[in-house]
């Protein structure tokens, strides 16, 4: 498997999806993204690829402490990576123990009705074809904020061109 990303190029996130094929599209916009992903009716599972403190920050990844707690993960259709998502938070708070799921998807946390979490409108950045070995092949991006009592969690989540095999359009 291609190595997570350790930075990203800089990208122009803007409030509507990129031009995409229509059920890429779809996808993209769909609130749970474990939800849409376990509706294409292949197999689904989450490979973790790192789970820690980190000191490097991407840039919209702004948060109050210097030292976060950060998941990186790949979610994985018939074991082939589709997605890669990245959750940063602050080291003490909230959200390092709900990260804390291991291969269990982050969405079925996030989306179950038991956090009173609110979430920011999703963000979404292309990512032009000179720059996709540096997203690791992702060809577009969605960013959103997540706040739980005034903690906040960013998530990222890059989409790998695979992904189209497994959506109808």
């Amino acid at each position: 498997m291609t190595a997570f990303p350790h930075t990203l190029p800089p990208l122009i996130w803007q409030p509507e999806p990129p031009t995409v094929s229509t059920a890429l599209h779809r996808l993209i916009q769909a609130p749970s993204l474990t939800l849409a992903l376990q509706a294409t009716g292949a197999d689904f599972c989450v490979q973790v690829a790192f789970q820690g403190k980190m000191a490097q920050r991407w840039p919209g990844e702004e948060l109050a402490d210097n030292t976060f707690h950060v998941r990186q993960v790949w979610l994985l259709l018939d074991d082939t990576p589709v997605v890669w998502a990245r959750s940063v938070c602050p080291l003490a708070g909230v959200w390092a123990s709900i990260l804390a799921c291991g291969t269990q998807p982050l969405g079925k946390r996030l989306f179950d009705g038991r956090l009173a979490a609110e979430r920011s409108p999703l963000a979404f950045a292309a990512v032009p074809p000179a720059q996709q070995e540096q997203a690791v092949q992702a060809v577009c991006l969605r960013r959103s904020i997540f706040d739980l009592n005034g903690e906040k969690m960013v998530l990222t989540e890059g989409f790998m061109p695979e992904l189209a095999r497994f959506l109808e359009e």
